[in-house]
Parts: C-alpha cells; sequence; structure tokens
C-alpha cells in the first residue's frame, strides 16, 4: 500500500474535556494510510506524540512507525560509542512520549494530559493542525506565532483561520 502524504490546516476547538476533532481532510489520510477496512473502528486509530524538537504534538497512521522504527535504528548504529554501545535519547526522542488514541468518525479523541501539557493545548482552547507531509502536526497556535524558526506563510495561515474563526488569543 502506498502511503498518502498529509496535507491540509485547520483550526479546531479544544473543549473543556480535552477533546478535539481531525480535521476531515487530514482524518481521511489517516484512515486511509491505517490499512484497515475504510469506516472501521481499526482505521480510527493514530500515534500521537510529542514532536522530537518542539513545542508541538505529531500525530500519525500505526504502520508509518514500523519505518519510523527502521530509521532510529540506522540513527542509533550511526551513533554508537567505542564499545559498540547507543544513545538511548535517540529512541527517547524519537518515539517521544506516544500512544495510540482512537478517534470517532467525525475526527474526536481526547489529547492526552501529559501531551497536551507539553504542546501547552489548553481546555477550553485550540489546536492548530498542520499537514506537513509524513505526519501531522498540533500546535497551540499562540505557540505556533511566537515559535522562531515557523516560516511566516504557515504564520499568515493561522493568523487567516483565527480571524475567520473570530478568536483572539
Amino acid at each position: 500500500m502506498a502511503r498518502s502524504g498529509y496535507r491540509g490546516v485547520g483550526l479546531q476547538m479544544v473543549d473543556d474535556k480535552g477533546r478535539v476533532a481531525i480535521p476531515a481532510a487530514l482524518r481521511a489520510t489517516l484512515e486511509k494510510n491505517s490499512g484497515a477496512p475504510e469506516g472501521s473502528k481499526e482505521a480510527r486509530v493514530a500515534v500521537l506524540t510529542s514532536h522530537e524538537k518542539d513545542p508541538c504534538l505529531v500525530a500519525y497512521d500505526a504502520p508509518y512507525f514500523d519505518s519510523l522504527m527502521e530509521r532510529l535504528e540506522a540513527r542509533e548504529q550511526a551513533f554508537t560509542d567505542e564499545r559498540g554501545g547507543g544513545d538511548s535519547n535517540i529512541w527517547r526522542e524519537g518515539v517521544g512520549v506516544s500512544e495510540d488514541v482512537a478517534f470517532d468518525a467525525s475526527g474526536r479523541f481526547i489529547v492526552p494530559g501529559a501531551q497536551a501539557e507539553h504542546a501547552e493545548i489548553a481546555k477550553p482552547g485550540y489546536a492548530y493542525f498542520l499537514g506537513v507531509g509524513k505526519q501531522i502536526e498540533i500546535w497551540n497556535p499562540a505557540t505556533l506565532l511566537a515559535h522562531p524558526t515557523m516560516p511566516e506563510q504557515i504564520k499568515k495561515a493561522c493568523r487567516y483561520h483565527l480571524a475567520e474563526k473570530k478568536v483572539t488569543l
């Protein structure tokens, strides 16, 4: 099965219980990439983890985790010490604080507490979803706008979606 890339954006409201909906286009790609029958509960699972470097969350389909494991294994092998030991932090940072999260037919899932805290996603509040090819990033919009290396075009899109929904930060 050929994987589809994640593309698209969406500003979504997070309710007081931490529930948020994955935007439709991103949700459809998650389900397609799962390899499970369309519309099945097995297709409605995403891996949710902390970003390796940035203060946001990352979501992707479960089969992508296998290719991530291969890349982490290669990275560990490239950075072995003189006794052949690897750097355990390669795995800790690469896998992050990850877990599978199930989402319903409308894309709603609950952001786990530790992950919400990592990305500073408030309950209630907003989450900005950004498809970046191999994965989906989930940001607190204020954090995204303040991030020093975030491309201006992404910031402009976020500001547009905030204005469109009449959200002030």
